[in-house]
């Protein structure tokens, strides 16, 4: 009986323990979640505003490549947009950062020219951005056509990124790429 009882006790204990940590794991996962989309809200712009709006008002630069990891000899494409003026700033960088910034300490913005940009229809989510200049000192024209949304990793620059799959059009030339900003 004695044996009985002091199991009885033991199994009760181990049944409150177990309730209470059910209790605390409960409440803990209604927070992260809570937390989780406040951050996927502020992290991942790209979900929650038009593309137009996401490209033209982030001060930071928006890299161009064949994929998030994509290894490039020649250097990425990276675009810092001028909403103001109506105009990008096109750079070959050696890698991605995290900030316009960084880049710049890191003496990594060899600039490649200035265009001015148009969109050519009313798409806020697949816009297409027509954009006309020099590069280097050569005329030149692209369109760039918003597709999907995407986000990754890019493991060189350790970065998680987001942005859009896209057609570049360069001089009659279409190519698929992606073109994505670091996550803030």
């Amino acid at each position: 009986m004695k044996k009985s009882k002091s199991l009885a006790a033991i199994l009760v204990v181990v049944a409150s323990f177990a309730l209470v940590l059910a209790g605390c794991s409960s409440s803990s996962n209604k927070g992260t979640s809570k937390n989780d989309s406040s951050k996927a809200s502020m992290q991942n712009a790209v979900q929650h505003k038009s593309a137009k709006e996401v490209l033209t008002s982030n001060k930071n630069l928006w890299y161009m490549n064949g994929s998030i990891n994509y290894k490039s000899k020649s250097g990425i494409d990276a675009y810092r947009f001028n909403r103001k003026n109506h105009t990008v700033t096109i750079y070959s960088v050696n890698k991605m950062y995290k900030t316009y910034d960084q880049a710049k300490k890191a003496n990594d913005l060899d600039k490649q020219g200035t265009l001015k940009y148009a969109f050519k229809n009313n798409s806020d989510n697949n816009p297409v951005i027509y954009m006309k200049g020099k590069l280097s000192d050569i005329p030149m024209h692209q369109t760039v056509s918003v597709k999907d949304t995407v986000s990754g990793k890019n493991h060189d620059a350790n970065l998680s990124v987001t942005g859009y799959k896209v057609v570049r059009n360069l001089d009659d030339d279409p190519a698929t790429q992606v073109w994505v900003t670091p996550k803030n």
